[in-house]
């Protein structure tokens, strides 16, 4: 395998000869000898050895160690200086330009080919390197997902093209400067701000960022996450810095917003759908069946001649009436047309105390709003549903209910010592639960329930005030 190619820059034709026989015999390959500066830069134009022997004093305008930092620029080849000057301004001059080697006239054969072995190991591994380090901040920069890298102290060392782009700030203006600076993070849940991302997880085992972070810039917030903390360490296992990757959010958020936005109006309407369906249905037993029972009652003294009997079918006519007026009662409660939602609570609650024999009690704190007709519909529906599991169900003895209220949220509390909440047979969750749930959800709010066999079980809806 033939060795590599030179180039020697000399302005003496003895010294420059001598090298290139030297070199020749031992196999390398000498592309030119030339006495200047500016020849040597020309033949670069076309031609790339693989290093350059500079003497610095030239015949030209430029010496060597002129012309050697512009190769190392424009070039990137390696160069060894070989020269009698070893003054100490010259000797800083050269630094400047990092060589790769430096012989002092006169020199030995031996010590040439030491050096010039030396700086092409070194340049071949360094050029190998460079272009892996090339590889890889390419493919960094190349990422959809914004990457931030930051030293021990969390300050920021390096930011990809994505990140760049969703914090409005670039690299050369980053580095050096504090995450939490470049990276205004605001915890949506407390509101905190800043948040330093990773101090948020060290101490912890897993890697995860948190989640409900949002950047926050001066005229939007982005919501970010899907993304990972990792340590940097160096060869001896110490931490010296991390790399966070994240994703901007914004899509995914607008997406499940709508997607919310869309069941909550499909279980809109499907309640909608039921309470006009119960309205039909207490309408008729009302207008229908509530007539003609009435009707039989007024023709059974004609109808019966045994006057007793006569009394005793009128009786049961009159059971059946009013359970079919408090069938159309519960179906649609008038009362919801008429008083507010703490009026229409507290008479569900004495209506089943009366008509049950269950301790069903109703306590109100705080000033509660005056709440649209829909919503009071829905928290009654929820009491109601909660009220009735507890009975049925749970074989509550006691059960009471609370409606409270505070300048953001109503909450309906309903309470009962029962035996908790059976999971069904087919591992369904129960209706009435999810009719309970689906009507809180769809007045923005959050539905809890704590179940015990012991404790009995506590029902939470809490909902924001519009």
């Amino acid at each position: 395998m033939s060795k590599a190619g030179i180039l020697i820059v000399e302005d003496s034709f003895i010294v420059a000869y001598h090298l290139q026989k030297t070199l020749e015999s031992e196999g390398y390959h000498v592309y030119g000898i030339l006495d200047a500066g500016e020849k040597a830069l020309q033949f670069l134009e076309h031609t790339k050895p693989d290093l350059v022997l500079m003497d610095i004093m030239l015949n030209g305008e430029i010496d060597g160690i002129q012309t050697a930092g512009v190769i190392k620029t424009r070039f990137n080849l390696p160069v060894i200086y070989i020269t009698a000057l070893t003054d100490k301004d010259t000797i800083q001059r050269a630094k400047i330009t990092e060589p790769y080697g430096y012989l002092t006239k006169p020199f030995e054969d031996r010590e040439i080919f030491t050096v010039l072995e030396m700086a092409l190991y070194k340049h071949d591994i360094e050029s190998r390197l460079r272009k892996s380090e090339e590889k890889y901040y390419a493919t960094v920069r190349a990422m959809s997902d914004a990457l931030v890298i930051v030293d021990s102290q969390f300050n920021v060392t390096y930011l990809n093209t994505a990140a760049e782009s969703l914090t409005a700030v670039q690299l050369e203006t980053a580095i050096g400067k504090s995450i939490t600076e470049i990276l205004p993070l605001q915890n949506d849940t407390t509101l905190d701000f800043p948040v330093n991302p990773i101090q948020c997880v060290l101490g912890k085992e897993v890697n995860t960022l948190q989640v409900g972070l949002s950047l926050r810039l001066k005229n939007k917030l982005i919501p970010i996450g899907d993304g990972t903390i990792s340590t940097i360490t160096d060869k001896r296992g110490e931490q010296i810095g991390y790399v966070l990757v994240f994703k901007d959010l914004t899509e995914k958020v607008e997406h499940a917003r709508l997607l919310r936005e869309f069941e909550n109006t499909r279980v809109a309407a499907l309640i909608e759908g039921q309470e006009k369906e119960r309205s039909r249905i207490a309408k008729d037993l009302h207008d229908g069946l509530g007539q003609m029972l009435n009707a039989i009652k007024m023709n059974i003294n004609m109808l019966v001649s045994d006057k007793n009997k006569a009394v005793d079918i009128s009786k049961l006519m009159d059971e059946a009436i009013q359970e079919s007026v408090r069938i159309s009662e519960n179906l649609l409660p008038s009362k919801l047309k008429d008083f507010d939602l703490s009026t229409c609570l507290k008479s569900l609650c004495k209506q089943i105390h009366e008509t049950l024999t269950v301790a069903v009690t109703f306590q109100q704190t705080g000033e509660v709003p005056a709440v649209e007709q829909n919503q009071k519909v829905n928290f009654y529906r929820i009491a109601q549903e909660a009220i009735n599991n507890a009975i049925r169900h749970a074989q509550a003895s006691t059960i009471s209910l609370q409606l409270m209220s505070n300048q953001e949220n109503i909450r309906l509390i309903v309470e009962d010592n029962g035996i908790g909440i059976k999971p069904v047979n087919d591992g369904k969750p129960h209706h009435g639960l999810v009719n309970m749930r689906e009507r809180t959800e769809m007045m923005g709010g959050k539905l809890t329930i704590e179940s015990d066999n012991k404790r009995g079980t506590l029902i939470i809806a809490e909902v924001p005030i519009k």
